[in-house]
């Protein structure tokens, strides 16, 4: 993988975008009120940021474990997609349901 100054600097801030798109649509659907309230509370916001970083947290750490290991540098990016699962498997639970 080409290192660049941004490289380790881009990637975990795609990661927390992802995550708060994941976090929206679990919060979304688990309310069962289908509605994007939690938005504008107050209270719910922060309960939200907290989410959207407990979500990227697994994904970002496994970027930046991986960035250091020469064996698996070049695979970096794609494992850490992997720290998604757990969020991505609870979000179908929450559909399913």
């Amino acid at each position: 993988m080409k290192t660049n100054k941004y490289c380790c600097r881009i990637f975990p801030v795609i990661l927390v975008i992802l995550s708060a798109i994941i976090a929206a649509a679990i919060w979304y659907f688990e309310e069962g009120r289908h509605s994007l309230v939690f938005l504008t509370d107050r209270g719910e916001v922060f309960n939200f940021l907290g989410t959207v970083l407990f979500i990227a947290i697994i994904p970002i750490g496994i970027f930046y474990l991986a960035t250091e290991r020469e064996k698996i540098k070049n695979k970096a990016k794609g494992l850490a997609f992997i720290g998604f699962l757990p969020s991505l498997a609870f979000l179908v639970y929450v559909l399913t349901t």
